[in-house]
């Protein structure tokens, strides 16, 4: 596994650990040889994704007390959120509190703690808003206009703030549509796809079916957090994107899928989503430049991991 001669023996904090992308981190730091601390509320995560070698603590990330658990850690790999833009279009204060006052808290305690080699804030490519530029590079604005895209934006800027203003080793992602095993995320369109075909129900677009989207697998996102962690003296305070070449309308998604499972998928266009980006993708070649990262995990074998991940889990679709 790359990175695996850089990143071990150190004491690294999760937020967000028993998420779907966060579990997997974990994962990778631990069989690297690392201590990991894993801070979550389980409103989104489930303890059954926490790798038992991790210490785990219950706590909400906007909580002043996660302060306490800063003082022995060296590394911060920042993934706690509230993670579903539904969510974030019906109850905007929540989604705002969680995610832009959260990290607020997460990096005043970070501040106060000189110990810290690395920060990194994982980001999204929402945190552009509806750009007119694509693909969208790292030097275009962040102009995220809907409660959940915003408190990306904002997450993003608060970042860029505490490395400028008080030289914190921070570095920032921004992911294209992540997907893999562990995400119950049904909201999401590959996980509701293979939910459709597993429980063989009708599948509902909330979209008009030509909305263009990035998929990335989470293998090769937790790799470029890691190359990230490991790069941080000479790339502190930049941010990164993080995407793939797997760039479809949802439409042709499905016709993917179809294909490389052999299935077919009943879907039906309902066209109800609201303040939906036409079209999304990332030009990530700064992180091939400066980081030697690449998206190695090919579109047709991911999706048949994930799709198999699902399939042993269907008691609890």
């Amino acid at each position: 596994m790359e990175n695996m001669e850089k990143l071990n023996s150190k004491n690294i904090l999760v937020t967000g650990g028993a998420g779907f992308i966060g579990s997997h981190l974990v994962d990778k730091l631990i069989e690297q040889g690392n201590e990991v601390l894993v801070i979550d509320n389980l409103s989104s995560g489930k303890k059954e994704n926490i790798n038992p070698k991790a210490e785990f603590h219950k706590i909400d990330i906007r909580d002043p007390e996660i302060s306490r658990f800063i003082k022995k850690i060296q590394i911060v790999f920042h993934l706690a959120a509230q993670p579903i833009v539904d969510i974030a279009y019906n109850n905007p204060l929540e989604t705002i509190e969680i995610n832009i006052m959260g990290t607020a808290n997460l990096l005043e305690s970070c501040r106060k703690n000189n110990n810290l080699k690395s920060i990194i804030i994982t980001s999204s490519d929402k945190a552009y808003g509806k750009s007119k530029n694509l693909p969208y590079k790292e030097t275009d604005p962040l102009l995220g206009d809907h409660p959940y895209n915003f408190s990306k934006s904002a997450t993003d800027l608060l970042g860029q703030t505490y490395f400028k203003t008080y030289n914190l080793p921070i570095a920032i992602t921004r992911f294209s549509n992540v997907f893999g095993p562990r995400d119950f995320n049904f909201s999401r369109i590959i996980p509701d796809i293979f939910k459709s075909i597993i429980k063989n129900e009708q599948l509902f677009i909330r979209s008009n079916g030509e909305m263009i989207r990035e998929f990335t697998y989470v293998d090769d996102i937790t790799n470029g957090c890691l190359k990230l962690a490991d790069n941080i003296d000479r790339i502190k305070g930049q941010a990164f994107n993080f995407g793939s070449k797997n760039i479809f309308n949802i439409i042709n998604l499905i016709k993917q899928i179809e294909e490389i499972l052999n299935v077919k998928v009943d879907y039906k266009i309902i066209n109800t989503a609201k303040n939906e980006i036409a079209k999304q993708y990332l030009d990530y070649s700064k992180a091939e430049n400066l980081l030697d990262w690449h998206p190695k995990t090919e579109f047709k074998q991911a999706i048949k991991q994930t799709f198999n991940w699902y399939k042993e889990k269907s008691a609890q679709i």
